[in-house]
């Protein structure tokens, strides 16, 4: 990844919730907006190598209807091979994660963001991948539709894996949650690419 190569992406304000540029830079990166079939496949390839709760098929196909631009599925050969999975938040959703009260898996899918909202936030559900290739694909577009259209969003995640967390808390920039040790925090930037170390690709799951 090269920096100076994303900068013409870069959205002004770091509050660019529009799904169409978010569809295109994620396919730029290298993967595609996830239909029902391919979340299916995404979230059996999370079950397989995620201990713990998964966030389930309904979910995801809920929260990707709403927003259109949620859900991202790597592929070779045809089959899905990584999965990375984001949703912005209305302000009421924020409120409820700096709360310490948002259900991560059984999303209230009222704290969602609607296109044409102003977002208040974010929520990394993750990514998972099968192999190296996927994985740097995966990760990249996580980091890249984050740096260059929202950068000056806060948001959170989870770390769900050992690799996940070295990556979430080392070149992402996250912040653990006091009093909530598998919740992490990003702080908005003052700028893009803000204090950004890039990962070398690693098949990862967060």
């Amino acid at each position: 990844m090269n920096l100076s190569e994303l900068a013409k992406f870069v959205d002004a304000s770091g509050r660019c919730s529009n799904p169409r540029m978010i569809n295109a830079l994620a396919a730029f990166c290298g993967v595609s907006l996830a239909g029902s079939e391919d979340i299916l496949a995404g979230r059996a390839l999370a079950a397989e190598k995620i201990d713990g709760d998964v966030v389930s098929a309904e979910m995801l196909q809920a929260v990707q209807d709403i927003t259109g631009c949620s859900v991202f599925v790597a592929r070779d050969g045809g089959k899905v091979t990584g999965l990375t999975a984001f949703f912005l938040l209305r302000p009421e959703g924020m409120q409820a994660f700096d709360e310490g009260r948002f259900d991560t898996v059984n999303v209230n899918l009222d704290y969602v963001w609607r296109p044409r909202e102003t977002p208040a936030g974010g929520y990394a559900w993750g990514f998972v991948a099968s192999n190296d290739r996927a994985a740097g694909r995966v990760v990249k577009a996580s980091i890249v539709i984050r740096e260059t259209l929202l950068w000056a969003l806060p948001g959170y995640t989870r770390a769900a894996t050992d690799d996940g967390a070295r990556l979430i808390y080392g070149s992402l920039g996250f912040e653990p949650v006091p009093g909530n040790p598998s919740l992490a925090r990003y702080f908005p930037r003052q700028a893009p690419f803000e204090g950004l170390t890039l990962p070398s690709a690693q098949a990862s799951a967060a």
